[in-house]
């Protein structure tokens, strides 16, 4: 991992985060302390990401194209083919597939943080008309205006644009749900109080609920706001995250990114 950009932490944070939070994710009872350890989870692989880094690995590979229609038409297709390498798919992205979803999932469809999940990081990207790439790339599985919305303001902030003020804004008891607008409240919260990247996947984890989209988001975001102070490669449990099933992909988009800022 050293041999990547130092542009690309985020990246990187991000699929660490992600397979960080999986364990806590809807977990019920959170514990209050969470180690800086990877913990096994039953039924998934050790280490390994969710749908979370691999959609958003797609969603970066599409901005290689020239408009943001033919991006969106991109990443239905490679999504469609993904399939079978994708773990813990959100009801939204599964009826966009044509999926089964459960009878309970069915009235949050379109509605989920799983734009912002796999649309953020596109703020690192695009420059220019950032709001029109993510609003297309969006609605090939999100309609909401909210989902379409907080997306925008999601990859805004991976762009530089100040922290929102969510001041007011308290977790609630049960945990982060897969509400869009929460889920952003959630990622500043957590941004705006830790103090490097493992910091901010804690934090983010102890808020409970959707912690594996949370603690991605957050700890890419405090990498790429603060890059001085994120202290990634310290973080005791790196080599345990299965970095050999999206290494080449990673390093794709990291090539891409270095192209931007070179």
């Amino acid at each position: 991992m050293n041999s990547f950009p130092k542009a690309a932490i985020p990246l990187l944070a991000y699929a660490a985060g992600d397979a960080f939070g999986v364990y806590y994710e809807f977990l019920g009872q959170t514990p209050k302390e969470i180690p800086q350890v990877l913990l096994p989870k039953d039924g998934w692989p050790f280490g390994g990401v969710s749908d979370d880094t691999l959609l958003s690995i797609l969603t970066i590979k599409s901005l290689t194209k020239k408009t943001p229609a033919e991006a969106a038409e991109f990443f239905l297709e490679q999504l469609r083919e993904a399939v079978p390498r994708l773990r813990g798919l959100g009801p939204t992205t599964r009826t966009a597939l044509g999926l089964e979803v459960k009878e309970g999932e069915r009235g949050v469809i379109g509605e989920t943080n799983g734009a912002i999940m796999r649309t953020a990081l596109c703020g690192l990207y695009v420059r220019e008309n950032r709001d029109e790439w993510i609003k297309a790339l969006v609605e090939v599985t999100h309609k909401s205006p909210k989902a379409i919305e907080c997306a925008q303001i999601a990859a805004g902030l991976f762009a530089g644009e100040d922290l929102p003020d969510y001041s007011d804004w308290s977790a609630p008891i049960g945990g982060i749900s897969l509400d869009p607008l929460e889920t952003l409240q959630a990622v500043v919260w957590v941004v705006k109080r830790a103090n490097d990247v493992a910091d901010a996947f804690s934090l983010a984890c102890s808020l409970g609920g959707d912690t594996d989209t949370v603690a991605a988001l957050a700890g890419a975001l405090f990498a790429a706001r603060w890059p001085e102070k994120a202290d990634f490669y310290s973080i005791p449990w790196l080599n345990d995250v299965q970095w050999d099933e999206i290494e080449k992909e990673l390093r794709e988009c990291a090539e891409m990114l270095e192209q931007i800022h070179a």
